[in-house]
């Protein structure tokens, strides 16, 4: 019933106290579309949004400079995903180049931005270049990138990428505690200044404590502290990269849910009681980055029993 809540009046934790955030999707909307779409969620409490920039050659910088103004006018603060190329799935990150991306971003941009996410689930190969997932390859991106980002932003915290919730055991996926605990033995801790999870609830509340690899739960974010704190990271901070509940509609003829299903009044509840908790018992928990406000995808892609913007009824809201 305790598992997770300090002992003790916690010291500080850089990165720390809950706040709420969204996932979004800003690069399909046209300027008008984007503008409306910031100052709805805005309206809502949202203080963060998450919005994933993907690494290619050339960059659309254009694009990108018109993304960051956007959050900035809306008063929201951006916090960047630098992502890899998702054309180029099955190929191998190469570091050099990705790390100076990600340095010549936070050149142009370390004004208007304070964290930095370097990448996206590495912790599955679907994630990985399609190949078995390799934590010191990845310790080694993030060790370039975090440098190349420092010396163009002093400023700059370095969150590690948000991995993906598994139970797997390798070598193609590997659970996200036992992935965090490769990084800690590849030496990266000093790359990052917070770790990253994705607490999804899938097919139970937040009063499921239950805390054990072969159970997804939002209480799974236990593990990861764990690690942290078992490697003497325990003053750093864990957000949650994605999280929520997915509740598809009664007549969805889509693609089933791989994150479990729930009915609308269950994701409405669930997502404010799990925020309330984490206030109460994970000082150690930062920014918790809702999933999301309205996915780019078809119509029949299961993302859609996530999308805050669309079930916002559901909630006892409007916009």
């Amino acid at each position: 019933l305790t598992r997770g809540i300090p002992d003790a009046l916690p010291g500080p934790i850089a990165g720390g106290g809950v706040t709420l955030g969204v996932n979004v999707a800003l690069d399909q909307y046209d300027n008008d579309e984007l503008v409306a779409n910031l100052q709805a969620s805005r309206s809502l409490g949202i203080v963060h949004v998450k919005q994933s920039f993907y690494f290619t050659e050339p960059f659309d910088w254009q694009a990108a400079d018109q993304l960051v103004t956007a959050v900035a006018d809306a008063n929201l603060t951006l916090t960047p995903l630098l992502d890899g190329d998702p054309a180029a799935q099955f190929i191998q990150p190469d570091t050099a180049a990705y790390a100076a991306w990600a340095g010549a971003f936070a050149a142009r941009y370390g004004d208007a931005i304070d964290h930095y996410i370097i990448w996206d689930e590495p912790n599955i190969s679907s994630h990985w270049g399609g190949q078995d997932v390799n934590a010191i390859e990845y310790a080694a991106l993030l060790t370039a990138a975090s440098a190349a980002i420092r010396a163009a932003d002093s400023d700059a915290q370095i969150v590690a990428a948000p991995l993906a919730p598994t139970v797997e055991t390798g070598p193609r996926n590997l659970a996200d505690h036992l992935y965090l605990q490769r990084l800690y033995e590849a030496g990266a801790a000093p790359a990052f200044d917070i770790a990253a999870a994705k607490p999804y609830g899938f097919h139970t509340g937040p009063d499921d404590r239950r805390v054990a690899n072969d159970v997804l739960n939002v209480s799974r974010v236990i593990l990861m502290r764990e690690v942290m704190v078992r490697n003497g990271d325990g003053d750093k901070a864990i957000w949650a990269g994605n999280w929520g509940w997915n509740a598809l509609p009664p007549d969805w003829n889509g693609r089933p849910s791989i994150w479990g299903e729930v009915t609308a009044a269950e994701q409405a509840a669930w997502t404010r009681d799990t925020f309330t908790r984490a206030q109460r018992e994970w000082p150690w928990l930062g920014r918790m980055f809702l999933e999301t406000w309205e996915p780019n995808a078809p119509e029949d892609d299961p993302r859609w029993g996530f999308s805050l913007k669309r079930n916002i009824e559901n909630w006892g809201l409007e916009i």
